[in-house]
């Protein structure tokens, strides 16, 4: 075998050897309980793409932001009227996150959430600018009510401004400090003597917080009971990554292990039987 020919098998054998140790570095340990967490991670990753990439996505986020510019041009008067935004998926769009954790294998965390948020790298949701500006330029107020961390309002507004979202300010941007319940920030609205004539969110409980503690049927009966307020002055942002409907997958979903919890999901689905 002359000299050039085992250089080349060095190079190429050193090659594949980093490329496999540079796999098991990015995705963690062999452990069964990191190999849940990625197959976990990686049910994200339809929705991510989605998100990220489909005009659909888009489309339904215009569609949802068209039927809240009809509903307001529709109302007798904007006098003391208030609009309230939920933040995440509604004006802000953090897919990059889920996207961090489906590439490295990291679950979802206090700490990195934190970080995000305060990294102000968040784009806008399709349409909520231009929903925001129109309400502005009719002298409608707006407020951003988010289940945020408080300790993340600077960035938060920040990241708002950045993007040219009006009346992004502390007076207008009410973040988690003692309660999830968004009843009494929506209250401390009401105080100061605005009729609330709409609502945009993602979720759920962006419109009743009681549907956070539901079941899934509970909370689909509800839709259904509800069914005339969406589009008018509900209107629904798609998400497809995560939410409150999740955690209402089984009892107790928070305190399984990643695997458990992808079992669960799959138990929860109807697949067709031939």
């Amino acid at each position: 075998m002359n000299t050039r020919r085992i250089r080349c098998l060095w190079f190429w054998s050193n090659v594949v050897i980093v490329v496999f140790f540079s796999a098991c570095v990015s995705t963690g340990s062999n452990t069964p309980e990191d190999r849940d967490l990625l197959n976990y991670n990686h049910d994200l990753l339809m929705g991510l793409l989605w998100q990220q990439n489909s005009g659909e996505y888009s489309a339904l986020c215009y569609q949802a932001f068209n039927a809240g510019e009809r509903y307001v041009a529709s109302l007798p008067s904007w006098e003391n009227k208030a609009i309230v935004f939920d933040i995440d998926e509604t004006v802000l769009d953090n897919s990059k996150y889920a996207a961090w954790m489906v590439v490295t294998g990291n679950p979802w965390g206090n700490d990195t959430w934190t970080a995000w948020c305060n990294a102000r790298e968040a784009d806008a949701v399709p349409g909520s600018l231009d929903f925001a500006r129109y309400l502005m330029e009719r002298g409608i107020e707006i407020f951003y009510v988010s289940n945020r961390p408080a300790s993340t309002t600077e960035s938060t507004v920040k990241n708002l401004q950045n993007l040219g979202f009006p009346l992004a300010d502390r007076e207008h941007v009410f973040l988690q400090e003692d309660t999830s319940d968004k009843n009494p920030r929506l209250e401390r609205i009401r105080a100061l003597g605005y009729d609330i004539a709409l609502f945009a969110g993602d979720s759920l409980e962006d419109f009743d917080s009681a549907t956070r503690r539901w079941t899934n049927q509970e909370r689909r009966n509800w839709a259904d009971s509800e069914i005339e307020s969406f589009g008018v002055y509900r209107i629904v942002l798609p998400n497809a990554v995560y939410g409150t409907f999740e955690s209402a997958i089984v009892p107790n979903y928070y305190g399984l292990s990643p695997g458990e919890k992808a079992r669960a999901r799959l138990e929860k689905i109807k697949a067709w039987n031939p």
